[in-house]
């Protein structure tokens, strides 16, 4: 690492802060740059679909303070991005108009909302909530009794249904698949989240798609659907999915499939070039391109990366882990649930735990609801090979949820 005289960061959220924190608490002593698009300092997104939407709702706890730039020595560029590598002479040029030199780069610029091509998601009644600032402006709009339609029945729409529901507002949820989370690959959680958010008083709509939105003539939307039906609504919540924020990796030409591949010490197919968080996509050790959007990879691929900047040998081979609040229901899910041939299950309605095993009898995915002593336990398992790990076996049934 004596090695490299800078390290200029490309992005400010959670990857980038633990990528400039990690160096700094394990000596490195050279020059750190980061820049972020948001003129907030770095924070944790969690927060804004659930703490960030109430009235009345906390300040921000930043991952690194306004402040403590100066004590970590990081030159923190604010609402500053980058625009262009230029790999040939290690430099990247700055929204501000000037270049900047760097020893390493780390491209940690997370993503953003996909915007589907339909006419009318861009009028003033349309949100997305991938900052800050958008929470904000959505907060101003979730008042009590309220029409709220959120198009997407993935993580984020259900977290803002919930929250929109706790709100006072009327909600009517879009899912254009016959599941919410379908992405999740567990029927038994697409199930669970269609009750848990039915008996809240959610209007969910399955197999139905937005075709187009209209103006109301006031701040509001008229938004049609494929048959034809139409739904009247004070705020539309887009809820679609995420899009990597790869394009300066595309065109500085690096190696990118959905974001931008990276070996499993973080650096991409320049030796001098690293990606975490959102934006980056592993190659696992048995060949999967495997990209986490989740809290938990941005903060650990991003020690990850810091320590392999600092020449330490790094195998960054994750337990894909997610969380999520609804309502009273904490859910934890830790491993992947296609892995599964067989399943088990232990508990009823608000608590219970499912287990998914392989065809040797491994644990290989779990997902726990107000269970958070059995997730620890699965996430060890899953990564212990030893021969003691633990074995699901006290008050668990078997059950086909997970793989039918």
């Amino acid at each position: 690492m004596s090695m490299i005289d800078s390290v200029v960061i490309a992005g400010a959220g959670q990857a980038g802060a633990w990528v400039a924190r990690t160096l700094r608490s394990e000596g490195y002593a050279g020059r750190i740059v980061m820049c972020g698009a948001e003129a907030e300092p770095p924070y944790e997104r969690p927060p804004l679909s659930k703490e960030q939407l109430v009235p009345g709702a906390p300040g921000m706890t930043y991952l690194i303070g306004a402040e403590e730039f100066p004590e970590l020595s990081v030159d923190w560029r604010a609402a500053t991005s980058i625009e262009k590598i230029d790999r040939a002479s290690r430099r990247v040029a700055l929204s501000s108009g000037r270049w900047l030199d760097y020893g390493a780069l780390v491209i940690a610029t997370g993503g953003r909302a996909h915007l589907p091509p339909i006419p009318g998601f861009d009028l003033g009644c349309v949100f997305t909530l991938r900052s800050l600032g958008d929470a904000r402006r959505l907060r101003s709009r979730l008042l009590p009794g309220s029409r709220v339609l959120v198009v997407g029945g993935g993580w984020i729409g259900l977290e803002v249904a919930a929250t929109a529901v706790q709100a006072g507002a009327v909600v009517t949820l879009a899912e254009m698949g016959p599941s919410l989370c379908a992405r999740s690959g567990s029927p038994a959680l697409s199930s669970y989240l269609y009750e848990l958010h039915a008996s809240k008083g959610v209007n969910l709509r399955l197999n139905t798609r937005v075709v187009q939105l209209l103006g109301n003539g006031q701040d509001g939307c008229i938004a049609e659907f494929h048959d034809g039906s139409k739904h009247e609504a004070d705020v539309v919540v887009l809820g679609a999915g995420m899009r990597p924020n790869s394009e300066i990796a595309l065109e500085a030409d690096l190696d990118c499939d959905g974001g931008v591949v990276v070996d499993a010490a973080g650096r991409t197919s320049d030796p001098a070039i690293y990606a975490a968080g959102d934006v980056a996509v592993l190659r696992t050790s048995d060949g999967r391109k495997l990209r986490l959007e989740s809290w938990q990879n941005a903060q650990d691929q991003g020690i990850g990366v810091a320590q392999s900047l600092l020449g330490k040998p790094v195998q960054y081979d994750p337990v894909p882990f997610f969380w999520s609040s609804q309502y009273d229901a904490l859910i934890q899910m830790a491993g992947n649930p296609r892995d599964a041939t067989q399943s088990l299950v232990r508990g009823v309605g608000r608590q219970r735990t499912h287990i998914g095993l392989d065809s040797s009898g491994r644990v290989v995915f779990g997902m726990c609801i107000n269970a958070p002593r059995d997730i620890r336990m699965v996430r060890r398992s899953i990564s212990d090979t030893s021969s003691d790990r633990w074995q699901p076996m006290d008050g668990f049934v078997a059950d086909g949820s997970l793989t039918s």
